[in-house]
């Protein structure tokens, strides 16, 4: 029994200090929320303000310093995610997860995204270009201002690599990689639901958007009312 309370024991401290140091880790790869911050780069001071979400909220005096820092918050909040969307759209995630993620990056690699972004930074205005270098640069900056690799790369035991502007054309190829209907089933949906109910059934099934959003041009739209039983009776149809 004395050698059984022993063991226990032993594994009760060896996995304390496990999860002790587990959790030091992960403390040390979420961002910094407060504070103040100096890295290389910035030609003026930028503001982030966060709600009580976390969402922030960036004000700089230039377009360029804006970009810097929107590239440091968000490698700061979410570096790994974008690490797979690159990797995604330059058929690259077999270096993060292996041999079973060879068939996806094997489909992808046939459209030579990761060439044709870099082709795309090449022919940019230089103003277009100083923004995504501007950007990467905040990046790196914040990825590497982490106490330590975000977590999910000390799972892996994988170093991340560092971004580039060709990476941020490369999420664009992810996007539509991601927003692309290869069977078209979605257009089919919605042509069903135009042949098959009446239109404010189908608008407020399907806004163009409402007055939460936040349109870049023009302004925002009206939420579609709730269609009555004057517009479709369920009970009769």
């Amino acid at each position: 029994m004395k050698w059984v309370r022993r063991s226990l024991v032993a594994l009760l401290v060896v996995g304390g200090v496990v999860a002790g140091i587990a959790g030091v880790l992960l403390v040390q790869s979420l961002p910094d929320l407060d504070g103040r911050v100096e890295f290389a780069g910035l030609e003026g001071e930028v503001t982030v303000y966060r709600d009580s979400f976390g969402v922030p909220t960036l004000v700089s005096a230039t377009r360029r310093d804006l970009a810097r820092a929107t590239g440091f918050v968000h490698a700061q909040d979410r570096y790994f995610q974008m690490d797979l969307m690159r990797r995604r759209a330059a058929g690259e995630l077999a270096a993060l997860f292996g041999a079973a993620a060879v068939p996806v990056d094997r489909d992808v690699r046939l459209h030579r995204f990761r060439s044709r972004a870099a082709e795309v930074v090449k022919t940019l205005p230089g103003e277009h270009r100083a923004l995504l270098d501007a950007y990467a640069d905040g990046v790196n900056a914040g990825l590497a201002a982490l106490g330590t690799r975000p977590f999910e790369y000390l799972l892996m035991n994988v170093t991340p690599e560092p971004w580039s502007a060709d990476d941020s054309i490369l999420v664009i190829y992810f996007m539509y990689l991601r927003l692309n209907d290869e069977l078209g089933q979605l257009d089919a949906s919605r042509e069903w639901l135009h042949e098959t109910l009446p239109e404010p059934v189908v608008a407020f099934l399907m806004p163009r958007g409402t007055e939460w959003d936040a349109p870049v041009v023009g302004r925002r739209f009206a939420t579609p009312p709730i269609p009555g039983p004057d517009v479709l009776d369920l009970r009769r149809t």
